[in-house]
């Protein structure tokens, strides 16, 4: 009778509070767009961060459960807890990522991640789809963006230069622009050249926090 009575109260106290524990503990790859895809990137850039409403980050430690995920170091900032990490895809298709009490070793939550390849970033001039546009969106683009087409990759690569060239009846005009603005001059140049004219944005150099300086394809837009 006492045994049964001691499972009674482990149920009712300690399997609820269990399961409270993993859902107050989220899981996320900072450089993954979508924040509820436990989605990892092939030689990319992977930030493993874990917080919780409800446990502090010195109270838990993670673990990877499989050889096909290999993880960092794990650091400590403010409320989150975070480890750099790689999937290994020819390792085995399971990637199992583990929270546990930091005292016990008792996992608290594990959860599954997939992987999957990066596509070559490309330029955008703006938020402008297409090879070409009507000329008011051409000129209330700000800036020149950098995207990975059909991926959720989000690490922050940044345009680091440009040069624009421009040529029509009216004259040519081409313009270095150091960083990702795009500046009066070039507005101005797209606002005066006719319907019709094609400009190129050339020697596009982009970069990221952690990598080299790397060029990327030339962009060619019609205005319409």
């Amino acid at each position: 009778m006492k045994r049964i009575v001691a499972l009674l109260i482990f149920c009712v106290f300690y399997i609820p509070s269990s399961y409270a524990q993993a859902d107050s503990i989220h899981v996320i790859n900072k450089w993954c767009a979508k924040k509820d895809s436990l989605l990892l990137f092939i030689a990319g850039n992977n930030l493993i961060q874990v917080y919780s409403r409800t446990l502090k980050p010195a109270d838990i430690k993670v673990r990877s459960l499989d050889k096909s995920l290999r993880i960092g170091k794990p650091e400590i900032k403010g409320d989150t807890l975070s480890v750099l990490a790689m999937p290994f895809p020819a390792k085995g298709e399971k990637m199992r990522f583990a929270v546990l009490d930091a005292k016990t070793s008792k996992q608290i939550k594990v959860v599954s991640f997939i992987c999957d390849t990066i596509p070559e970033p490309v330029a955008m001039f703006g938020n402008l789809k297409g090879t070409e546009a009507k000329r008011k969106d051409i000129v209330a683009q700000v800036k020149m963006n950098i995207v990975f087409p059909g991926s959720l990759y989000a690490y922050p690569y940044t345009i680091k230069g440009y040069t624009f060239k421009i040529s029509h009846a009216k004259g040519s005009a081409t313009i270095p622009v150091r960083g990702f603005f795009l500046i009066n001059d070039v507005i101005k140049e797209i606002g005066a050249a006719p319907d019709g004219t094609t400009f190129d944005i050339v020697n596009i150099m982009a970069t990221c926090p952690d990598c080299a300086t790397r060029m990327l394809d030339n962009l060619k837009i019609k205005i319409r």
